[in-house]
């Protein structure tokens, strides 16, 4: 039987991930979020509509100067802003040493609402870019088994380990996490080589795209976040939020709904660009002396 990584080994990749992510977290941590509601408030608006609007500006030049970019390219950049966060998100905040608490909250907050958002920012593009995808059906019963099978059980398990096995979680987590670092690193790998016929053709100016696409929202959502005054790991983990968006629902919608695999392809290399200027963000940052990542 042939075994597909992106249908079967991603999943149970990111599963564990995410597993390894919930061995860094305590109850006091999103205690301490909720007990100040501006952070989840601010950081959900922020990268709620950072990537959307980075998005539509981009695709708006391009259709008002008619310039010569593919329209799977296009379709694929506004298919990637109205999905939610990804749960990778979380990741690059725990290897950022950014708040991860507040970084799980935006998430799941982001895929909750993913149920209203997606199909009004797909409503709102067709607005202002009438050429633009209209009548999108979001995949509610994926999207809500993708959050509680790939994000909050696996962290409730990792919850669960560290609270009743603290001793093993502590000897363990550190290896761990880098385990699964180094897995999804190779993953991503097998995936590119994996789709190659269908990637190689929309590599380079798919990827070129990505990385300023990237860059930009990471740019825009720490700045913003930097102008309304919040804290230096909330301002890291709001951009990281903002460019990393659920990839696995866009390539859903993209395959299974516009039945379109050239649209798919820009959210596989979107993935790679994340994994260069996201996690190459994430090593650089650093959490100011005297403000202590949580």
């Amino acid at each position: 039987m042939e075994i597909s990584v992106q249908e079967m080994v991603l999943p149970l990749v990111v599963f564990f991930t995410m597993v390894s992510v919930g061995l860094d977290l305590e109850a006091s941590q999103f205690s301490d979020v909720l007990r100040q509601p501006r952070l989840p408030l601010l950081g959900t608006l922020i990268h709620s509509f950072a990537f959307p609007c980075i998005a539509l500006s981009l695709v708006g030049v391009v259709v008002l100067f008619k310039l010569p970019v593919d329209e799977a390219l296009l379709l694929g950049t506004l298919l990637i802003a109205a999905c939610p966060s990804g749960g990778f998100s979380n990741v690059l905040v725990l290897m950022a040493r950014a708040d991860l608490a507040l970084s799980v909250i935006l998430t799941t907050i982001s895929t909750a609402l993913s149920f209203l958002t997606i199909p009004l920012f797909f409503w709102g593009f067709a607005l202002f870019l009438p050429e633009g995808p209209v009548g999108i059906e979001v995949p509610v019963g994926t999207t809500l088994l993708q959050l509680l099978v790939l994000i909050v059980l696996p962290i409730v398990l990792g919850g669960w380990w560290r609270q009743a096995l603290p001793a093993s979680a502590i000897r363990y987590k550190t290896r761990f996490q880098r385990l699964m670092q180094l897995s999804i690193y190779v993953v991503v790998a097998v995936i590119l080589v994996e789709q190659w016929d269908l990637v190689s053709g929309h590599m380079l100016p798919g990827m070129a795209w990505s990385l300023g696409l990237c860059g930009a929202t990471l740019g825009v959502g720490y700045g913003v976040a930097a102008w309304v005054g919040l804290p230096a790991s909330a301002c890291a983990t709001i951009a990281l939020e903002s460019s990393i968006r659920n990839l696995a629902v866009a390539f859903l919608v993209a395959t299974s709904i516009l039945e379109r695999t050239d649209v798919a392809v820009l959210p596989t290399v979107y993935f790679a660009a994340v994994m260069v200027v996201g996690v190459l963000f994430a090593r650089l940052w650093s959490p100011p002396k005297g403000e202590a990542a949580r």
